[in-house]
Order: C-alpha cells, then structure tokens, then sequence
C-alpha cells in the first residue's frame, strides 16, 4: 500500500496518510505500549525504537517519536513496514462517545468543532476529543497525535477554541486541555 509521510508543526510527529481509512469514525490514541495491547497494529509499531504515541484518525496515523538522538528516516521506513505488515489484520472499529450526547449544547459544540477546529489538527496530524462538559461550561479536551505534544495545540488553538465557542454557544464556556 502506498503511504505518503506528511511533516506536521510538531517536529517530534509524522502523519503517515493511507490510501484506505483505518476507522469509520472516531479516532484513537495509544500513549504507551502498555496502552496499545489490545491493538494489533498500535502494539507493532511500539516496538519500533523510540516511539512515544500513535494516532489513528480516519485515513492516517500519526506517530510521535521521543526527543532523543533515534533518527526520523529509520522511523518512518520502520512505520510505513509495519503499517504495510499489519494493516490486514486491523478491523475497523468504532470509538464510543464518553459524554452525554443528549445535551444539546454538546451537540452544537461538536458539530463547531467538527466544521472549525477538527480539519485544521487533522492536517497537522492531529485531532481533538470532548473529554467532559459540566454544569459549570467547563469543556474539558484532549489533544491527539501531533497535536498531543506541541507547545502550539495548547495555547494559540485553545484560546481559539475558547473564542469560537464563547461566540457561537455561550460566553461563559472555559475550555481546558486535559
């Protein structure tokens, strides 16, 4: 399978675009080997040297590598063979939701997120999920992927988030990257 290797803003993270989608929707985040035991493919690619995160998102993953001296030409040869080694053996599965979908402000706050923030992390390599949403208008997130580890996804794109989301649901929303 041809696998395109995009450079995302985080220069710890690779997103390795497929020709197929790995998830009919959701996405799914392995921060650890530990993490990743009961998928095939996430627990592959942890045994490559120096890796620090996967990130499935519809049609790419994106792999975090530890700051340390592993070179990224040997980690992307290394993920786009084990990609290719074990993308048979991967299902597609759905993420359930962690949070009440019959709140109505939730709702809208996805369908803000999905049409405003989500498309620009997934460029990057990235993405963002609704952790908690509590009586207070606190929104609780947590970055993915490249996204997860880059100085950038917690300060310009959160206040951003905080803007659109005070703007468009309710002015007194907090937004919190957990």
């Amino acid at each position: 399978m041809y696998i395109d290797i995009e450079y995302t803003p985080n220069p710890n993270a690779r997103k390795f675009v497929l020709e197929k989608d790995l998830l009919s929707r959701g996405s799914k985040q392995f921060n650890s080997a530990e993490d990743a035991k009961d998928d095939l493919l996430a627990t592959s690619l942890f045994k490559i040297d120096g890796i620090d995160s996967v990130f499935y998102f519809s049609n790419f993953i994106t792999i975090s590598k530890l700051e340390n001296d592993v070179n990224w030409r040997f980690v992307e040869q290394e993920v786009k063979n084990v990609i290719n080694e074990n993308l048979s053996y991967f299902d597609k599965q759905e993420k359930g939701d962690l949070y009440n979908k019959d709140d109505e402000n939730l709702r809208k706050i996805e369908e803000i997120l999905n049409e405003t923030v989500r498309p620009g992390l997934a460029m990057d390599g990235g993405g963002l999920e609704i952790v908690s949403f509590s009586e207070d208008l606190k929104l609780s997130v947590k970055y993915h992927g490249a996204c997860g580890s880059c100085p950038s996804s917690t300060f310009a794109t959160l206040n951003a988030i905080n803007n659109i989301l005070r703007e468009t649901v309710n002015p007194d929303i907090e937004v919190i990257a957990v």
